[in-house]
């Protein structure tokens, strides 16, 4: 248990530093010093900064997978899924922005193997993204004129406010959710619906 508990605190000592500083920018040295502890000691819980990283980022990755099946899950109407896709989308960007940051920053950081793994992972995403929006067209429900462009573009829209979403700000998260679940339904004109 303490040692899940130190692995923890590491993983997030690391998060804060590839955040601020970038993963190149940061040293073992450093994570240690954030966790209390001597460099030395950091490799009797991690083998390597690379392991670190490569391990946030894929735990973040299946994370946002996660969430997205937990939201579209049951849900048969395109427009539907659609609307709770990006909502969840949104609320996750919202909430773990700095968890957005280092994987979109620092996934060319990652050695060929990791990023081949978190690259698979992030094509899952899309994908999943293009069965709903397929989904739409097939029934007729969606008018797009590029499948891939389009869910591209709103996939984007959501990753953009891990930019610059304020927890303190106007909107919380969710009502700023059912916002963009809005523009992505008129985004696929669907609007009306």
């Amino acid at each position: 248990m303490a040692n899940t508990r130190r692995r923890d605190q590491i993983a997030q000592a690391a998060m804060k530093l590839f955040a601020e500083r970038g993963y190149h920018g940061t040293g073992m040295e450093d994570i240690a010093r954030e966790c209390g502890m001597r460099a030395s000691s950091l490799y009797n819980h991690v083998e390597s900064k690379q392991r670190v990283l490569a391990e946030l980022c894929t735990h973040w990755m299946g994370r946002l997978l996660e969430v997205h099946d937990t939201a579209v899950a049951g849900v048969a109407d395109p427009a539907e899924a659609l609307a709770a896709a990006m909502c969840s989308h949104v609320v996750f960007h919202a909430h773990n922005a700095r968890a957005v940051k280092v994987v979109n920053n620092e996934i060319n950081s990652l050695d060929a193997q990791a990023r081949a793994e978190v690259t698979g992972l992030r094509k899952e995403y899309v994908r999943r993204w293009q069965r709903i929006v397929a989904a739409g067209i097939e029934r007729g429900e969606f008018d797009v004129d590029d499948l891939k462009i389009t869910v591209y573009a709103l996939i984007d829209m959501g990753i953009g406010v891990a930019l610059w979403f304020d927890p303190e700000g106007r909107y919380p998260a969710e009502d700023l959710a059912e916002f963009y679940a809005t523009a992505a339904l008129r985004q696929v004109g669907a609007a009306g619906r």
